[in-house]
């Protein structure tokens, strides 16, 4: 895994560097070029107006104008649009790499305070979105402001007095975009919980839409998905008026800001200050001056309407660096797994308002195989998850040791997580223990490719997996949820002969609801009646 960034670091927006400096300048390229395209433009009415330029230098000036316009329109194609846009796309994904590398850093604890819909909402349009602010606010606002301060030098080099005019239009052109600018950017702020519940909404459909069409429940699904919708529209429709104004505003007032510009040009012609030339340069001039103040304008806001996404990052990987708990539960004792000893609940809640699990102790020691057996709902699993590290040590009321073994132990969960591929991909990275492959009887599964859809794979072949997978792996303890689970009598006698063998060399703690392990565990813990107790 790659080494996180500081939350104080994380998701920064200014990045001055060397890189970003010549990107800023490729994107003032060929603006720079276009002014240039004016100049010699207005040169030429000049010289068709006295009628003192000689057909050579009229056809020079003309060849020079338009290899500089041509140099103009490559460069705003290749400087301007495509290198931008490839450090734009490089940025969005490094972002959401960075996002994916905090979720699986987060703590279980930090990670339970969202839904799917909050996190896929992180990865995706927040990461998404901060990378092309970045780039934006770093590349294309500084290109654009340095062709800004390039068009206002050439209209100072016609004219002093144009700098005024040009910087009336830019004050008139940004006033104009501020409110629907912040309007939108407010109304997004508040449209993202109702977007990540439409979003979980989503993924709850097609996650369970077996389930749904199974139990009959097509109608129940619908009107849940209409419900988060139906909020979730409600704030677009609003956001995406105040966008629409936001882009429609600026460009209905600048054919009148052209139009001032010109007076202005007209008047200082008539006071003998500017040529024709000079008019129809300083016309060219603010005509290019339109463009990069609406990128500016637009790229502002972005920014403020990506605010809210900045924000949502940054507590990401602040939650993402929070302290598991379980760091003041290391143990130094070599002759100890674990330690248990308290209360366990299953909510933050305590006393009436709480749900209490279990009370008791439980302890494992190296090369142990324990057995751990109770009711559905008892907190069987809840208890493997605090040994391997997976769950809120706050859950526990008393005392607890884990040793780094335990915190890192190999482990089959329930339900066995699936990925579509091949066998090897669905070992996660581990190699296929021989002897456990022959004693799973796999079947055409090495062959197979491999889906998470019910019909690929039925739940025998599941638990297999899971079982070739968590037994594959090199770690001195596994943990065992339920490993007989959907397994054939023979499979099961197997498996149970392979765990019996493994004593004293590895640590096997397995939630069992038969007896089939009890003759050769080293200890068998029961949950009863709200109590852990070793039998």
């Amino acid at each position: 895994m790659k080494r996180r960034t500081s939350a104080r670091k994380a998701y920064s927006l200014f990045r001055p560097s060397a890189r970003n400096l010549v990107l800023a300048l490729d994107v003032a390229s060929g603006t720079v070029l276009s002014a240039g395209a004016a100049y010699l433009m207005g040169t030429i009415v000049d010289g068709l107006a006295s009628g003192g330029l000689a057909p050579g230098e009229m056809a020079a000036r003309l060849a020079a104008f338009l290899g500089v316009s041509l140099a103009a329109a490559l460069a705003k194609f290749a400087l301007d649009d495509w290198l931008p846009l490839r450090a734009n796309l490089r940025a969005e994904v490094d972002a959401s790499d960075m996002a994916i590398d905090q979720l699986l850093a987060m703590p279980q604890r930090s990670f339970e305070r969202h839904d799917a819909g909050h996190y896929l909402n992180v990865v995706n349009s927040a990461a998404f979105g901060y990378g092309s602010m970045s780039v934006y606010l770093n590349v294309n606002v500084v290109g654009c402001s340095i062709a800004v301060v390039a068009l206002l030098g050439c209209a100072a080099a016609i004219d002093v007095l144009l700098v005024p005019v040009f910087l009336c239009g830019l004050i008139v052109y940004f006033a104009v975009n501020w409110v629907p600018m912040h309007s939108a950017g407010r109304l997004l702020m508040k449209m993202m919980p109702a977007r990540e519940a439409w979003q979980e909404e989503v993924r709850r459909l097609v996650e369970e839409k077996r389930v749904a069409i199974a139990g009959g429940a097509e109608g129940f699904y619908l009107r849940r998905f209409e419900e988060r919708t139906n909020a979730f529209r409600a704030f677009l429709r609003r956001h995406r008026l105040a966008d629409a104004t936001q882009a429609t505003l600026p460009a209905a007032v600048s054919p009148a800001l052209q139009v001032a510009a010109l007076a202005a040009c007209v008047a200082l012609m008539v006071a003998g200050s500017m040529t024709l030339g000079s008019v129809v340069a300083a016309w060219q001039l603010f005509s290019l001056l339109q463009s990069p103040m609406a990128d500016i304008c637009s790229l502002v806001s972005f920014y403020v309407s990506c605010r809210p996404n900045l924000v949502l990052l940054r507590d990401h990987a602040g939650e993402a660096e929070e302290p598991s708990g379980f760091e003041a539960l290391a143990a130094d004792e070599k002759d100890l797994v674990a330690r248990v000893d308290g209360t366990l609940w299953a909510t933050p809640e305590r006393g009436e308002e709480g749900k209490r699990l279990w009370t008791g102790e439980f302890e494992v020691r190296p090369g142990e195989l324990v057995v751990v057996r109770g009711a559905n709902g008892s907190g069987k699993s809840r208890l493997l998850d605090l040994v391997r590290g997976l769950s809120d040590p706050a859950d526990l009321d008393g005392a607890a040791a884990l040793s780094s073994d335990a915190l890192h132990a190999a482990y089959l969960t329930y339900p066995v997580p699936v990925v579509p591929g091949t066998l090897e991909d669905n070992l996660l990275g581990a190699a296929a223990d021989p002897e456990v492959a022959r004693l799973l009887d796999l079947g055409d599964l090495p062959e197979r490719a491999i889906t998470d859809q019910p019909l690929n794979l039925s739940l025998g072949e599941r638990q297999k997996l899971g079982l070739l997978r968590a037994l594959s792996r090199p770690e001195p303890i596994v943990l065992l949820d339920e490993p007989l689970a959907n397994l054939d009598v023979a499979t099961s006698a197997r498996i149970c002969a392979y765990l019996v063998g493994l004593r004293g060399r590895r640590t096997v703690v397995a939630i069992m609801h038969s007896d089939d392990l009890d003759a050769a565990a080293d200890r068998i813990y029961a949950i009863r009646n709200g109590r852990l107790t070793r039998l």
